[in-house]
């Protein structure tokens, strides 16, 4: 049985991260496969940690019978749903359908399939050893974070950072992603972001994290594991909420993360019999 992991065609580094997360629990990856095309695969039969978002191409979905998708960590967007809905055999064939948030799992249970809040692979990230934080990471945000006396005294590098990227291939993309990871987990003193799949391997790691993205049904996971939300902060639009004013402790997700881990195992092992 081959092994398949998905690529993205995105300017946004978070997918990646969200295919290196699943990487350290495949015992191999003989194949990567574009999330928008999956119903053109033709090789050999193989199974799929089917996560993220979907569904973009819409007349591409369902998948290859040739694939074996283990839906884990499963996002649909409203567009999508019509496109998912008709093809509810498809999901009733592979259920259990693991899903990132409950709107995603009430979508399915609807449909008359068995689905569960799997959360994500992105909170299995381990803490580092050499860990020696140093830096305030902005990742795709900005000072106005904070308070004027924090930004005075903190005493820590600043360094801003976008998950934007342009067209590379897929192991180029993967390197990167899995280095910023791993930049975060060994440097960031606070991380402060908009990016979900920055937030979420932060937290995992054990990073002082703060969240301050959009509220919506694909973003709800931060909460789902414990994370005060913070809005953003915009001068004329909500000139009176809070800023940060100090390094937060960090979230531990220690259990939340071995019940993720183990139930990904136990599907891929499942999966791969």
């Amino acid at each position: 049985m081959n092994i398949l992991a998905l690529n993205w065609l995105s300017n946004n580094i978070g997918d990646d991260v969200q295919t290196v997360a699943v990487m350290q629990h495949l015992p191999r990856v003989d194949a990567f496969i574009d999330r928008d095309h999956l119903s053109m695969y033709d090789g050999p039969e193989a199974i799929l940690v089917t996560n993220g978002w979907f569904l973009e191409k819409l007349d591409n979905w369902p998948p290859s019978a040739n694939i074996k998708p283990i839906f884990f960590g499963f996002h649909v967007q409203d567009r999508a749903k019509p496109t998912i809905a008709r093809h509810a055999s498809y999901l009733k064939k592979h259920e259990p359908i693991g899903c990132r948030d409950r709107s995603t799992v009430e979508f399915i249970r609807s449909l008359g399939v068995e689905a569960y809040l799997s959360l994500c692979a992105t909170l299995t990230f381990e803490p580092l050893a050499d860990r020696a934080p140093d830096s305030i990471y902005l990742v795709e945000a900005d000072e106005d974070a904070f308070t004027r006396t924090f930004r005075k005294n903190h005493g820590l590098k600043l360094k801003e950072i976008s998950h934007r990227v342009a067209e590379t291939p897929t192991d180029v993309r993967l390197s990167f992603a899995k280095n910023m990871i791993e930049t975060y987990g060994r440097k960031a003193a606070l991380v402060v972001t908009k990016r979900i799949h920055c937030a979420m391997p932060c937290i995992a790691m054990g990073v002082p994290t703060v969240f301050i993205g959009p509220k919506t049904d694909r973003t709800s996971i931060v909460e789902e594991i414990g994370l005060e939300r913070r809005d953003r902060w915009h001068p004329l639009t909500r000139p009176f909420a809070p800023r940060i004013s100090e390094i937060p402790a960090p979230l531990d997700i220690s259990a939340i993360k071995t019940k993720i881990k183990a139930d990904l195992l136990a599907r891929i092992a499942a999966a791969l019999a």
